[in-house]
């Protein structure tokens, strides 16, 4: 009794097994063939799709069945008796052996695989860079005649235009599955130093009489040869707002084929009324950066900045309806670097001038005797923004490796009479080990 049960079970899982494999679908690709056995005699044999895949019918156990063109079929295969024997769908899918080697030659350090997934092309493996995953992609969606779809990304401007990042499109390309991984993902840091650098004349015409003693004018000689090495550092030294001033110095690090933005400013709020309601809206100023950064090669980084430094200017805002106006300088540029090179972007002039005349009453109206109790003052000043941009390959850094300033505590008297702070040798290595294994903690300390 016990055989015939496990008899009845082997038989009952090969019936199983046997539906399953009968169903199985075949992937084939164009003028592949495959060979369909069976153990009982083939009286006729079902194709739903001859112009897709077809079948040739070598003996009375043995049918053999090959892809015409792209597409689904299904094909049956009926004993003498007509019992279905077996039922195959037929997936006829572009050969991409050609695709292969043509990868293989134009990405030969490129350890890519192409697989046929019924009607879809799926690549993995992995490559050294993003360009070269692009590439594949593109290449295989090509060869294959697989329809495209654009992905692009874009800066909006304040007047609604919209600027196109062509460098940074992503491609997507119908039943091609990018499964491709790169081996390092590649961060880009640009440090950047917003610097206005101004140039004021001011010319004085005729006697001051509400100085004492001052020369009659006074004049600002320019900044020469100015460079990416030097332009903080002069800023620094003269210490003169009137002459330089630096707006900001952001520090951004980006994924490659990311974007990044950056703010420095404030939000004026704005008041409207439309059919008797009150819309508010806030209008951003300050220093922005928008960036976004690729890295084509080990050594080449394509980057593209919009950099913009707007103020509010109340000489020409609206004061009845206490609407203000804006001073914007912005400018857009897209440059190739390698790691570690600087460029500076120039050029953005701020031009304002400014009269003024003084004048004894009456007797400064007296032609050419008035001039001498004249005081007419011309100012014009001039302002360029200046932004140095340094471009780097960065890689993220272990939490234990980064080391913060440290501090001593002094006392008032030793801050007064300058002091030195006595400390013993072994006191200060105790302090400098215990507060790097707190910041390598995180800050913390059981």
């Amino acid at each position: 009794m016990r055989m015939i049960k496990q008899w009845l079970l082997g038989a009952m899982l090969m019936t199983v097994s046997l539906s399953l494999w009968s169903h199985a679908t075949l992937n084939m690709a164009e003028g592949e063939a495959r060979a369909l056995s069976s153990n009982q005699k083939i009286g006729s044999v079902f194709i739903s799709a001859p112009d897709i895949a077809d079948y040739q019918v070598v003996d009375n156990h043995k049918v053999v069945v090959f892809g015409r063109s792209t597409g689904k079929a299904t094909v049956i295969l009926f004993s003498e008796e007509g019992a279905t024997l077996q039922t195959r769908d037929i997936v006829v899918s572009k050969s991409v052996s050609d695709v292969k080697s043509h990868i293989k030659a134009m990405y030969p350090d490129a350890n890519v695989i192409v697989n046929n997934l019924d009607d879809k092309v799926v690549l993995s493996g992995t490559v050294s860079t993003e360009k070269e995953k692009d590439g594949i992609n593109q290449l295989v969606g090509e060869l294959l005649g697989r329809s495209v779809e654009n992905y692009d990304l874009e800066w909006k401007t304040d007047n609604g235009q919209s600027l196109r990042m062509d460098f940074m499109r992503r491609r997507s390309y119908s039943g091609v599955v990018n499964n491709i991984e790169v081996v390092t993902t590649k961060q880009v840091n640009v440090k950047l130093s917003v610097v206005e650098v101004s140039h004021s004349l001011i010319q004085n015409f005729g006697l001051d009489f509400y100085s004492s003693g001052q020369s009659s004018g006074v004049f600002v000689n320019p900044l020469r040869s100015i460079s990416s090495d030097n332009i903080i550092a002069a800023i620094t030294a003269i210490n003169d707002d009137e002459v330089g001033q630096v707006l900001a110095e952001p520090n951004l690090s980006v994924i490659s084929g990311e974007t990044a933005s950056f703010i420095v400013g404030g939000e004026l709020p704005i008041a409207t009324v439309v059919n008797d309601r009150v819309n508010v809206e806030y209008k951003e100023f300050g220093v922005r950066l928008e960036m976004m950064a690729k890295v084509l090669t080990d050594d080449n980084i394509r980057l593209s900045l919009m950099p913009e430094v707007s103020s509010v200017d109340t000489q020409y805002g609206n004061s009845t309806y206490n609407i203000p106006a804006f001073k914007t300088r912005r400018a857009h540029t897209t440059v190739e670097l390698a790691d570690g090179q600087s460029f500076v972007l120039g050029g953005l002039l701020n031009n304002e001038e400014r009269e003024l005349l003084r004048k004894i009453p009456f007797i400064g109206d007296i032609p050419i005797l008035g001039s001498l109790f004249r005081y007419t003052e011309t100012e014009r000043n001039k302002t360029e923004l200046l932004i140095v941009a340094t471009v780097n390959l960065v890689k993220p850094v272990e939490t234990g490796s980064v080391r913060m300033p440290t501090f001593q505590r002094t006392t008032n008297a030793e801050r007064f009479f300058v002091l030195p702070k006595i400390q013993s040798k072994q006191q200060a290595s105790s302090n400098r080990v215990l507060s790097e294994q707190i910041l390598s903690e995180g800050g913390f300390k059981k």
